[in-house]
């Protein structure tokens, strides 16, 4: 298989896409014969380079097959093929790829449109496979229109080379807002009207949803530096450490509390033995704790030397500092 870079992200992307349930029915019948031809095709390495000369070394039968599971309509002539060709024969429909770059990825002598764009980035193209993945056959194959490239009719028809348009969000909107409220003369039916709509809320609720998710995130993260750097400057050193280990005890003793409980059960008698252990337990981890913050606090010179323990730590390593944020200020403190 092809292992270049470009390949291999477009791989790991398809492969949560889905085909239409049509499609597999129709594959079906030739699914067993195709993946005893595909694994011949991995163990050889078959790559664009040797994919002809593999495809020359099969059956009548073999290349009868290839034809049948790809919806070609004539048999497969060898000679006539690009390596491009050649090689996406001998793939699933997810593995299939523009090699070449030209908008469309060939398949024996077929060209299709790859059902997710190359030319969409990588966060239009996973909110778009979730939003497909949710529609029926009709309203995929409805919403596949969306992402038919105008670049590529216009490379054609004026014989001119194709630079492919970023098929973003707003590309999408625009293409979706033209399909519902056509101008100018244009007609879409009912029908069409429908399946672009399925399509554009489950897209912009997959969409928005996780950037809304994603800012939310960063602020409830914001808030907890800012509480962070408040109770170091308000608290001192060793007050604040002292506080943030008592957190993690009450959680530590919470969470073995609730453990003894589904061991030994809620009876009077087990949550008075509870209590006994779960005091023992308490003791012990803050004796450790003191411990701790003792030792760093004997070879803290000022705040910054004051090593955080590994829960704060985390969380402080963890933030994005994509715009300006309190986390900047504790780096400069």
């Amino acid at each position: 298989m092809e292992t270049s870079a470009a390949y291999q992200s477009y791989l790991n992307v398809m492969k949560n896409y889905q085909t239409t349930q049509g499609r597999r029915d129709y594959q079906a019948p030739f699914a067993e014969s195709f993946e005893l031809i595909y694994a011949k095709a991995q163990e050889q390495d078959v790559k664009l380079s040797n994919a002809k000369n593999f495809l020359e070394s099969l059956s009548q039968s073999e290349l009868r097959t290839l034809q049948k599971y790809s919806g070609l309509a004539d048999s497969i002539n060898v000679n006539s093929l690009s390596a491009e060709g050649a090689y996406n024969l001998l793939m699933h429909d997810n593995e299939q790829y523009d090699f070449d770059g030209n908008g469309t990825a060939e398949v024996g002598i077929g060209k299709h449109i790859l059902p997710v764009p190359m030319n969409m980035p990588a966060d239009v193209q996973e909110a778009y496979i979730s939003a497909m993945n949710s529609l029926s056959d009709k309203d995929k194959l409805m919403a596949m229109t969306l992402t038919f490239d105008p670049a590529r009719l216009d490379a054609l028809i004026n014989n001119k080379p194709y630079t492919p348009t970023n098929m973003d969000y707003n590309y999408l909107k625009s293409r979706v807002d033209n399909m519902l409220n056509p101008q100018n003369g244009g007609y879409t039916s009912l029908e069409a009207k429908e399946s672009i709509t399925a399509f554009w809320n489950a897209f912009d609720a997959s969409y928005n949803g996780d950037k809304t998710q994603n800012t939310q995130t960063q602020s409830e993260e914001n808030i907890a530096v800012e509480k962070f750097l408040n109770d170091l400057r308000t608290k001192g050193a060793a007050k604040f450490l002292a506080d943030l280990n008592q957190e993690k005890i009450d959680k530590m003793v919470e969470e073995y509390k609730q453990k003894l409980i589904e061991e030994m059960g809620d009876s009077p008698e087990a949550m008075e033995k509870i209590a006994k252990l779960v005091d023992e337990f308490k003791k012990n981890l803050i004796e450790e704790m003191r411990e701790k913050m003792q030792d760093e606090l004997k070879n803290a010179k000022d705040v910054n030397s004051v090593k955080l323990d590994t829960f704060m730590m985390t969380m402080l390593n963890n933030m994005q500092e994509k715009e300006p944020s309190p986390l900047k200020e504790l780096l400069k403190a």
